[in-house]
């Protein structure tokens, strides 16, 4: 299908302009894809001979899910302190500029106006009743996932929940406030919760589809991060949305349908291979949100190369994520609390000792399988920080440049810890029993043991800041976890300014010798703190691309980014 594109438009009036066939989920945009069954002659679709039958209707939300993010979303970590590619970062070092135009701008408006479209297409059907409200809360799902990541990083957007012709006004909307947003995203996520079937019941054939549980666990992720952003920020109603999270997530959990996935002798080991092939698929009862390989909604074969990724430093782990790791007894590596597993650095080795079992899954050790069957040696070979990632790395992915294993968007771990958090900083406590409902389950399946208020207080703990550390190893080098936690705690502008530190140094350990900067300890300097800022005035939201202020004179700059 051939469309002709305006590129002086904003995304709205280019979606308005064609009319929007979303004619099948046959549009996609990955260099990764291959046709497997060409069902439509996409030059041959036009509105009048579509949105006839259920199929058509299905092919049309099946469109939307070419929008959810792929593996490559965990680059995102780069953003933080937790992680750096192979070069500086503008997001984490404070120096990116006003874009011209912004993907996260335009493509959340194009999932929005497809939304719109189908929904307006479907009430106009000759279905039955119950099938046009299943694919219409499907597709609201995805108009709430939509506004939701406008809202991380823009703060209050024009709201738009209908078709728009070119002369709308709605095109030179202002943008909605924050509660707006908000409000449209309850709203959406509520439809979709009260009229799709539960986890539970959806069939094998079905694993990847939005669900009442997904929709749920989404309303859970963007409640908690509204709650802690006006608390820590000092503005709204904190309570209002952070009893919506610890409510939803405990919906979930009550069901009972949600486990954490364990493979092998060893339960420590299973988190690791939750991201290999192991881990894929209906029986994993811990995916509450996959994006698929393979065969997807769209009757395509996608892969990935992450491995490749990885070994060429799309993720590197940094010194802070490796120093938040527990020791084996519950206590931290730095401190008055040090646990006495602690001991300094002999070698590249020492750190990895009597250490949380997820730092060895998370992060490559001297002696691990890598490329080509070789055993893994200290390097600064695609690597900055001297450490390099261990989690989602397969060598015979690696071999054959491809992979089939599923990103994992939304776990149950998420819901767990999202729970803990919410009581917490509702209540400003948690008791046991909660932390056995929620995150203990968690550091169960790690083999660590269960954090307890007494254990808290014996060895002056911060419970909060425990339920945040776990939050932080449990999704570590995964998706935009540990972004937007620091910006919803408003600890960005503690965290990121800090230099980039990497591995301590031991110049023994190296078969060819890097030239590398280090500080008085030995650590690795990647980037120094003079090269790294963070404006709490500005940086906490996102610039509004320059296109779209010229094409909205009633859009207003985000602070101090005019």
């Amino acid at each position: 299908m051939k469309i002709e594109i305006n590129k002086s438009k904003t995304i709205i009036k280019r979606a308005a302009k064609l009319g929007i066939l979303i004619a099948s989920a046959n549009i996609l945009f990955s260099s990764c894809m291959k046709d497997l069954d060409n069902k439509i002659d996409e030059t041959r679709v036009t509105d009048a001979s579509f949105w006839k039958t259920e199929q058509h209707l299905l092919m049309g939300v099946n469109y939307l899910y070419t929008f959810l993010p792929g593996i490559g979303e965990n680059s995102a970590a780069n953003w933080t302190d937790d992680s750096r590619s192979t070069g500086n970062n503008s997001i984490s070092d404070g120096s990116r500029l006003v874009p011209n135009s912004s993907g996260d701008y335009t493509n959340n408006y194009q999932l929005i106006r497809a939304v719109n479209t189908i929904l307006e297409k479907a009430e106009k059907m000759s279905l039955d009743a119950a099938v046009i409200t299943k694919y219409s809360a499907e597709a609201r799902f995805f108009r709430a996932y939509a506004y939701g990541e406008l809202l991380k990083r823009f703060g209050g957007m024009p709201i738009v929940t209908r078709t728009l012709n070119l002369n709308d006004e709605l095109l030179q909307a202002p943008r909605g406030t924050r509660d707006e947003v908000v409000n449209l995203i309850y709203s959406d996520l509520d439809y979709a919760i009260q009229n799709l079937p539960e986890a539970s019941a959806t069939k094998s054939t079905d694993y990847g589809r939005i669900n009442k549980s997904v929709a749920q666990a989404l309303k859970v992720r963007l409640a908690l991060f509204e709650g802690t952003f006006e608390k820590y920020h000092q503005f709204g109603d904190a309570k209002k949305h952070l009893t919506i999270a610890k409510n939803t997530a405990n919906d979930i959990i009550s069901t009972g349908y949600f486990k954490l996935f364990t493979y092998g002798a060893d339960p420590a080991k299973s988190y690791y291979y939750l991201f290999q092939k192991e881990g894929n698929g209906y029986a994993n009862k811990e995916v509450i949100l996959p994006r698929l390989y393979g065969k997807d909604m769209t009757d395509r074969i996608s892969t990935h190369n992450y491995s490749r990724n990885i070994e060429q430093g799309a993720i590197t782990p940094t010194r802070y994520l490796v120093d938040a790791y527990l020791y084996i007894d519950g206590l931290p590596r730095e401190g008055v609390n040090r646990s006495p597993y602690y001991k300094p650095n002999v070698s590249t080795l020492t750190e990895f000792e009597n250490r949380d079992p997820r730092l060895a899954m998370t992060v490559f050790k001297t002696g691990d399988t890598y490329i080509n069957g070789s055993k893994y040696q200290p390097m600064f070979s695609f690597t900055q920080t001297g450490y390099k990632t261990f989690k989602y790395f397969n060598d015979t992915d690696w071999v054959n440049q491809a992979s089939f294993n599923e990103h994992k968007i939304i776990r149950y771990p998420e819901v767990l810890l999202s729970y803990a958090e919410a009581v917490y900083e509702l209540d400003g406590n948690i008791s046991d029993a909660d932390l056995n409902k929620s995150l203990n389950i968690v550091r169960d399946r790690a083999g660590m043991p269960k954090l307890t208020n007494a254990f808290a207080l014996d060895h002056e703990l911060n419970v909060l800041e425990e339920i945040r550390r776990e939050r932080r190893v449990e999704f570590a080098m995964e998706g935009e976890h540990r972004y937007w936690d620091i910006i919803r705690w408003k600890i960005a502008e503690k965290v990121l300014p800090l230099p980039t530190l990497g591995i301590q140094f031991f110049k023994s350990e190296y078969a060819e010798q890097p030239v590398v900067s280090l500080t008085s300890e030995g650590y690795v300097i990647a980037q120094t703190a003079a090269t790294r800022k963070f404006d709490p005035a500005r940086d906490y939201l996102w610039p509004l691309p320059i296109s779209e202020l010229s094409l909205n004179p009633n859009l207003v700059q985000n602070p101090k980014w005019q």
